[in-house]
């Protein structure tokens, strides 16, 4: 079987002061996304399309909880991922952000809230 790669399968941690990314804290709370499974979970009850651009709504989530952590202030501030796009990949646009909150209704949040409480427990 073919090892799949991640994004986040060649970070490492080094103190020479080259190849260095910053606001490493910001790569740091995406991994615990992805490692505590609140990344899959939230995929798993956000809806999903099909076709070019599509992106993962659990992805473009855990990008605006990113986001807030290195200040953001309104949703074209998800632009400040441009530069960890080595990193994380190209960050969603605005109006991707916007139209994932917009999918965000009662019962979808239930739904994330049970599915966070199943991962925990794991």
């Amino acid at each position: 079987m073919k090892k799949r790669n991640a994004w986040h399968d060649k970070l490492s941690v080094a103190t020479t002061g080259r190849n260095l990314v910053g606001h490493a804290g910001a790569v740091l709370l995406r991994r615990c996304g992805d490692r505590t499974g609140l990344t899959g979970a939230l995929s798993a009850v956000l809806p999903t399309g099909k076709g070019p651009g599509w992106l993962d709504r659990g992805v473009v989530l855990m990008s605006l909880a990113v986001t807030i952590v290195l200040g953001a202030r309104s949703m074209s501030d998800i632009a400040l991922l441009a530069h960890q796009a080595a990193v994380f990949g190209a960050p969603p646009s605005d109006s991707t952000v916007r139209r994932t909150l917009d999918g965000l209704d009662d019962k979808t949040l239930g739904e994330s809230a049970r599915s966070g409480r199943r991962s925990n427990a794991t």
